[in-house]
């Protein structure tokens, strides 16, 4: 198997050449591939989503474009943040989605800057 390409987020990995990476995200975040609402409750298994982040982005995801007609992975994908990750839904085809998820940490900010006395 050949595939990695040049391109940051896939850099030097093997991954089958045929299949449709996204352009920001590697692929060993991706969560899911198929169909939306399975996505969606493979997601709330997991832990990265609720319920209210599905109602606020369901529109948005599904208007996104299918990369098989826009050919442009940009206007194919739609990132959020939710709690504890950033989530892509990229659209490959119109019926299939490929979603990912970063975990991320919020570093709390210091109450105070200097030492007690």
């Amino acid at each position: 198997m050949k595939g990695g390409g040049k391109i940051y987020p896939n850099e030097k990995v093997k991954i089958d050449p045929r299949t449709i990476t996204s352009s920001k995200m590697p692929e060993s975040i991706n969560v899911y591939c198929g169909y939306l609402k399975r996505g969606y409750i493979c997601l709330m298994g997991k832990g990265i989503i609720t319920k209210p982040y599905i109602e606020r982005e369901d529109q948005k995801i599904d208007a996104l474009l299918p990369f098989s007609q826009t050919m442009d992975k940009l206007k194919s994908s739609h990132w959020f943040y939710t709690d504890t990750h950033l989530v892509e839904f990229f659209r490959t085809s119109p019926y299939n989605f490929k979603i990912y998820a970063l975990r991320i940490f919020f570093i709390e900010e210091s109450r105070t800057l200097s030492r007690p006395n």
